[in-house]
């Protein structure tokens, strides 16, 4: 026979299947001796949450997914079987509706890691060239300029006279053409240069 809170008073194993999740949870409690108070406290809940779970009160309880860590630390507590307690909720909540997969609108082929950093690195070397060819006639004046402040010779090149200080006999320049050195060797030091 069933009292009114729904639990067989005749204490047979069926009729606690055939109860409530809630009305299991409290017999539970209550055949260890324990306060609502006692239980929230060591679940770390409120108490408001223990007294939803023991009078199956869903709209008071948060998502599907908490609800059964909830249940599954309180049948611990009061000694319930755990899988069976998560088992029975899941079918009072019931199935779950399906998941539809929507496909999104198709995509191009992604371009490969090994593309991406062969560009980055053109780009880098694009970028570094234009730096160069931007600041190079800077660095060649201020060399051209650190030379001349020292009054070093350049090596190579050679400052000629304007053509007007240039006359007479001296203006005609004749150069033999070039014959080796007896030695094969080509100029050496006693050889002279004709002009």
């Amino acid at each position: 026979m069933s009292d009114a809170t729904g639990i067989d008073t005749r204490g047979g194993e069926h009729a606690d299947s055939r109860a409530s999740i809630g009305a299991q949870l409290r017999a539970a409690r209550k055949k260890r001796k324990l306060g609502i108070e006692e239980v929230a406290q060591e679940l770390h809940l409120d108490i408001d949450v223990i007294r939803a779970l023991e009078n199956d009160e869903r709209s008071k309880l948060p998502a599907p997914i908490f609800v059964q860590g909830y249940l599954k630390s309180y049948g611990r507590l009061v000694g319930l079987p755990v899988d069976k307690l998560i088992k029975d909720y899941s079918e009072q909540m019931g199935e779950p509706p399906p998941l539809h997969v929507i496909k999104s609108a198709e995509r191009l082929p992604a371009v490969s890691q090994r593309s991406v950093r062969l560009i980055r690195y053109v780009i880098v070397l694009l970028l570094l060239a234009i730096l160069v060819w931007l600041v190079y006639p800077f660095i060649e004046r201020y060399i051209d300029s650190q030379r001349e402040t020292a009054g070093e010779q350049v090596p190579g090149h050679l400052e000629l006279p304007p053509a007007s200080k240039i006359t007479g006999d001296d203006s005609v320049l004749s150069i033999a053409p070039y014959t080796p050195s007896p030695s094969g060797r080509g100029l050496g030091r006693g050889d002279n240069l004709k002009i």
